[in-house]
């Protein structure tokens, strides 16, 4: 075909691009106007939100450019008053289930957070930028609740398989992974990775401080006020006021605990 020709093809299938995202430009925005917006509430377009659920927006809380909203039947999202959604990033809330921002909030950029069992983000936590918060093992799914004032630091892997429990005033460093399920490795399956499923799940204590690139493993705790050191993999539970390191972790020191 000439080079004429070629361009009345690529032309044609330019405007054809054109039309299908100034319908789904339409569809997006069609679906923020039926949501429930508090007064003050910031919108920086384009702002994606797809599906049947519902998205409640509370006063002045502020979504960023390119922000993704996934709502499947009978869920809902909640972002508290204040509460900030930062560019690019994506939430996505699956059948009947509910994800809950709570006031002043934020998902930084690029953080992804699906769940489809429920999400509750407690006042003044954060989510940082580039974390992966979701369910790693098909047909399993648990809760995911964050307390008061307790940041994920960015880059941090979070598999909810099973339940993850943060308590209130909790650091978590970057580039953490928090596992909820592994694989019998005994089984008679030919790849190691393909054994059974096993979940447990993991629960951070009020106060507690985990450094950065560390790895906590299916089942343990990790006790008020305790503190994991940089580069630690978590096999067991760490007693409140603890503070442990290394591969497996143990106990370097015991310090005082205020209770």
């Amino acid at each position: 075909m000439s080079t004429a020709g070629n361009l009345i093809r690529i032309k044609l299938m330019y405007i054809k691009y054109i039309g299908q995202r100034f319908a789904r430009f339409i569809y997006w925005n069609i679906r923020l106007a039926q949501a429930n917006l508090g007064p003050g509430v910031r919108i920086h377009f384009p702002v994606i939100v797809e599906g049947n659920g519902r998205l409640t927006i509370g006063a002045g809380a502020e979504l960023m450019k390119r922000v993704s909203i996934g709502l499947s039947p009978g869920s809902h999202v909640i972002m508290g008053p204040g509460s900030r959604i930062h560019p690019e990033a994506n939430i996505h809330a699956g059948k009947d289930t509910t994800i809950i921002l709570g006031e002043k909030c934020s998902v930084l950029t690029h953080a992804v957070v699906r769940n489809g069992k429920g999400v509750e983000m407690g006042d003044k936590s954060s989510i940082s930028s580039y974390c992966n918060i979701f369910p790693r093992e098909p047909g399993y799914d648990g809760k995911l609740i964050i307390g008061k004032g307790s940041n994920i630091g960015d880059n941090t892997i979070i598999d909810t398989s099973d339940d993850v429990i943060i308590g209130d005033m909790v650091a978590l460093g970057p580039h953490d992974i928090i596992y909820t399920h592994d694989h019998d490795y005994r089984s008679d399956s030919f790849a190691a990775w393909k054994g059974g499923v096993h979940t447990g799940k993991v629960v951070v204590e009020d106060g507690a401080w985990v450094g950065a690139r560390v790895t906590l493993l299916p089942g343990v705790t990790i006790g008020k006020r305790a503190i994991v050191a940089a580069g630690s993999v978590v096999t067991k539970n760490v007693a409140p006021g603890d503070i442990v390191g290394g591969i497996p972790a143990k106990s370097i020191l015991k310090k005082k605990n205020d209770e």
